[in-house]
């Protein structure tokens, strides 16, 4: 996600993506929900089911044993300005869900990767533009050494659609800065539709560059979750529905959704995990390189969250 001037709504934040485990799981058994409501859930969950193929590491359902699971969380620059090609996920994240707590990732979309099947240098966010979500899938559970267990993608026009949906939410921010327009000032923010992809795609103005945006990204993540867990009115879950139903694509089924309700209740609880590396020019290409020690210690997080040696 570049910050060139562009529209200031422009890239949506994928992490959208956790919220669709809870989001729906608190939507859908809610004690007292009507049949009406219940069907129509089902109806958008339903809408969102894209199953695809990959290698995968494991074969089991987690889900329905309450078991630790993984999601991956893309993010793509998709879905508005006339923008319909396969495009690049510009947001990467993993999280392993447990039922008391949620280990969420961030990885680099600059990350110096191997792809399979794609010889040379390559950036990690360059998998999910040569072979979509499955090429993504493949990457990320090679490049992590863990089963990756579904995904969950969802465009820029979904992240402000979702925003307007739960309303706003409250940050704090540590950096004063101005984007597309909008000025934030350091201290608690006020974060909602219309400012929500300044605030979250930033990183010229930002030292830390990627990282100090991830971070933001991270932030406004379990803000949200929070704010969704809280909501208590019908009408607020279906119009959050409506919002991910025509944005998003996972490979979580309704049943899914149902089984995270019941047993993973407390996973709004989330530990925020950052991979980090330095950046290097490569034959005139800027790549993120990531030690092998500092991705040891990751891997070795997410192995212990999902339970596996």
């Amino acid at each position: 996600m570049d910050d060139s001037k562009k529209h200031h709504h422009h890239h949506r934040r994928a992490w959208w993506k956790w919220l669709l485990g809870v989001l729906l799981a608190l939507v859908v058994v809610n004690g007292g929900v009507a049949a009406k409501f219940y069907f129509s859930a089902k109806d958008a969950v339903d809408k969102t089911y894209k199953k695809v193929s990959y290698k995968k590491k494991r074969t089991q359902d987690t889900i329905s044993s309450g078991k630790p699971f993984s999601v991956l969380l893309l993010g793509t620059d998709t879905g508005e300005y006339g923008r319909s090609y396969q495009g690049r996920s510009d947001t990467i994240m993993v999280a392993a869900v447990a039922s008391n707590k949620t280990t969420l990732v961030s990885i680099p979309r600059d990350t110096l990767v191997t792809i399979a099947g794609h010889s040379g240098n390559n950036k990690i966010n360059a998998a999910y533009a040569y072979d979509g979500v499955s090429g993504a899938l493949n990457t990320l559970q090679s490049y992590l050494d863990i089963p990756i267990d579904h995904y969950v993608e969802i465009n820029m026009k979904g992240l402000e659609q979702l925003s307007a949906a739960v309303g706003s939410v409250t940050v704090y921010n540590d950096l004063d800065f101005t984007a597309d327009g909008y000025h934030f000032a350091k201290g608690n923010v006020t974060i909602n539709s219309k400012n929500i992809l300044a605030y979250t795609r930033m990183r010229h103005q930002d030292s830390r560059g990627d990282y100090g945006r991830q971070l933001r990204q991270r932030m406004v993540i379990q803000a949200m979750v929070k704010k969704i867990a809280s909501l208590d009115s019908l009408t607020k879950y279906q119009s959050i529905l409506n919002a991910i139903s025509s944005n998003m694509k996972t490979d979580l089924t309704f049943s899914d959704v149902k089984k995270i309700a019941s047993s993973y209740s407390k996973a709004t609880n989330i530990e925020q995990v950052q991979l980090k590396g330095s950046g290097q020019m490569i034959d005139g290409v800027s790549y993120e390189v990531v030690s092998q020690d500092a991705l040891t210690k990751v891997q070795n997080t997410l192995k212990t969250a999902l339970k596996i040696k």
